[in-house]
């Protein structure tokens, strides 16, 4: 039996969750476009170049009781739907489908990048437990207006 498109990209993402430096979380993303084919991969990251918390030993946010979703600021990395966007460029992200493994939830911080570049759908699994969570970007839309109605 052949893979459906769905398990084998977010297979995919799952790969390059192995790739991420940071102990709190290992997410990897992967952006497809309608015709199927990968655009890009991202995995939650310090920066090129900068020294990560894997390298140091130790995890600001972990030591200080940071929660999760809060003071990205105290951060060192970059998260993997962000890295994978800088990848593509806005150009190959239109119309595209972004599938996340490593989480359930996507940041306000990347909610924001993921309309802006175009992506039209996006599939999260946690883990191998969970079950795949599909959220359109209508949805992702329509939640980031009625967040910041004064």
């Amino acid at each position: 039996m052949i893979k459906p498109w769905n398990e084998y990209f977010i297979e995919i993402a799952k790969t390059c969750s192995t790739r991420s430096n940071c102990f709190r979380a290992k997410v990897g993303a992967v952006i497809v476009g309608e015709d199927k084919k990968i655009k890009a991969t991202g995995y939650n990251g310090t920066p090129s170049k900068v020294v990560s918390c894997y390298e140091l030993g130790k995890c600001y946010r972990m030591e200080h009781n940071i929660p999760s979703g809060t003071m990205y600021e105290t951060c060192r990395s970059i998260h993997a739907e962000q890295n994978a966007i800088i990848q593509a460029g806005q150009d190959r992200c239109q119309n595209a489908t972004m599938y996340i493994y490593g989480h359930e939830f996507i940041c306000i911080l990347c909610k924001r990048f993921i309309v802006q570049a175009g992506i039209k759908d996006v599939y999260l699994l946690k883990d191998d437990n969970s079950h795949m969570k599909h959220i359109s970007v209508e949805e992702i839309r329509k939640e980031l207006s009625e967040s910041f109605k004064v």
